[in-house]
């Protein structure tokens, strides 16, 4: 399977909620914390965005805002000073007749949340950076397509809109990992290798495969490098060393499998490499930290 199939087979997006909103004058809304993605379009007017730990950005008229699992943060529109209030409660104020779009203070943002499988959150993060923010002169034609039909979809209440605005973001979410020259803070980790055309023969054969008994050896030859070459190129660009790489996928897939509950044990074992189901417990134990039987009992 392909690297980027696989990941977002993994994490099962979904959307669970889309809104449109709107400020005018002086506001500064908080917004809860959650363990999802919030991802949103500001379609006219402009305002300022904070995340405790980052720089404050200043948003402008077609920008898109995507953040992965945020803390608490703010927008504020006009004045500094004006009093920040919870967002759930502003909202549930708001008049959703269609507002004056003539307004020169009008602020409309089209926002979204969407929600992942739990099992494997953390990979998320490891291929999305907490802010990404996209001017709107800096989206690509692809991404200007996709996000022209989420705005068509989201601004009206047809029938199966969960459903589309939830494939839309599966779009989205594999055009920003496949390009990642639009992420500037994405450094290494495995869209960085993908991009590589040494390591990327080396990754996309070892996921259409983890079975397989792959060795340092064996994907440097993928690679058509030499052992110490391969090594050295991988974790730069991936940020780890390949079995380390090769591990976490593994472990990855087997708490998907285990969580399904369809698979026994002896055939994760095999699926993920391991010769025999005690190997694999083995592995498991020690790289989660719990036994598989464990696992299961606690998540499934």
């Amino acid at each position: 399977m392909d690297p980027l199939d696989q990941l977002v087979d993994m994490l099962r997006p979904r959307a669970l909620v889309w809104k449109r909103v709107t400020g005018r004058g002086d506001w500064a809304w908080r917004f809860p914390a959650t363990e999802g993605v919030v991802f949103g379009r500001l379609v006219s007017g402009r305002c300022r965005f904070n995340l405790p730990g980052t720089q404050e950005r200043n948003l402008e008229a077609g920008d898109y805002l995507l953040l992965t699992r945020p803390s608490t943060w703010l927008l504020r529109g006009g004045n500094e000073a004006a009093a920040i209030v919870d967002f759930d409660e502003i909202f549930a104020e708001m008049n959703p007749e269609p507002p004056d779009e003539s307004d020169p203070e009008l602020v409309r943002m089209v926002a979204g949340h969407f929600q992942f499988n739990t099992t494997n959150i953390e990979m998320l993060t490891a291929f999305l950076s907490p802010v990404v923010h996209l001017r709107a002169n800096e989206s690509s034609t692809r991404l200007n397509g996709v996000f022209a039909l989420i705005d068509a979809e989201a601004l009206d209440a047809p029938p199966g809109q969960e459903a589309v605005l939830t494939r839309l973001l599966e779009i989205v979410l594999i055009e920003l990992m496949r390009s990642p020259e639009l992420l500037l803070e994405q450094q290494h980790g495995m869209l960085a290798g993908l991009m590589d055309p040494q390591i990327a023969p080396a990754l996309r054969a070892f996921h259409t495969d983890i079975g397989q008994g792959w060795s340092v050896s064996s994907l440097a030859a993928e690679a058509h490098m030499s052992r110490s070459a391969f090594s050295e190129r991988f974790n730069t660009l991936v940020g780890q060393p390949p079995m380390m790489y090769v591990l976490q996928w593994r472990m990855a897939i087997a708490r998907d499998a285990l969580r399904a509950g369809r698979q026994s044990i002896s055939d994760i074992a095999l699926a993920t490499g391991y010769g025999s189901a005690s190997a694999f417990s083995t592995a498991f134990t020690r790289t989660v930290g719990r036994s598989p039987a464990r696992f299961t009992r606690e998540t499934g």
